[in-house]
């Protein structure tokens, strides 16, 4: 009786190849169809706040876009005079948020009033801007940073806005 011929011998490392790319699939696998990355650092988990503070930062954008853009003024006082006005209609937006800072947890509580006290530094800078400004042509926008970082405060307002999905409350590109 004829003793079957052996089938074709595999090399080693076909095997240890087979079982990386069968790893491979398997972990996008996982990774797409049931990894749950949780909330995002600064992400509220309830968003009653971020759709009622989208709905007022709408409105601030709105009358924002009725001003002519502070950095397409044609000399440093008409430039102050369009950053004042701005910085009302910012600093009305930051009242109208304030009553709608969410009561708990106290985390959530501090994070939002974290956030609006950044607006309202940030604010602060504009108007020493302003004042500069006025006082003297060649002034530079100084913007506060945040904690012991070196980037500036708009960062972290802006983070905050985006990965809250409050696009309207992102800070105004009309200084730079």
């Amino acid at each position: 009786m004829d003793e079957p011929e052996p089938g074709p011998r595999r090399h080693p490392l076909f095997f240890v190849t087979l079982a990386a790319v069968s790893l491979l699939l398997g972990g996008w696998a996982y990774l797409l169809f049931f990894y749950d990355p949780g909330l995002m650092i600064d992400e509220l988990a309830d968003k009653t706040f971020p759709t009622q503070a989208e709905e007022v930062c709408a409105v601030a954008a709105g009358q924002l876009s009725t001003l002519r853009p502070a950095n397409l003024a044609t000399n440093p006082l008409d430039r102050a005079e369009t950053l004042e006005q701005s910085n009302v209609v910012l600093s009305q937006m930051i009242d109208d948020l304030r009553p709608l800072t969410p009561t708990g947890p106290q985390k959530v509580t501090d994070g939002v009033t974290e956030w609006l006290d950044d607006w309202e530094t940030y604010i602060g800078n504009r108007s020493a801007y302003v004042d500069n400004l006025r006082a003297d042509p060649e002034a530079r926008f100084l913007e506060s940073t945040k904690g012991t970082s070196t980037k500036g405060i708009t960062r972290a307002i802006d983070g905050f806005a985006e990965v809250n999905e409050m696009t309207s409350c992102t800070t105004p590109a009309d200084v730079s």
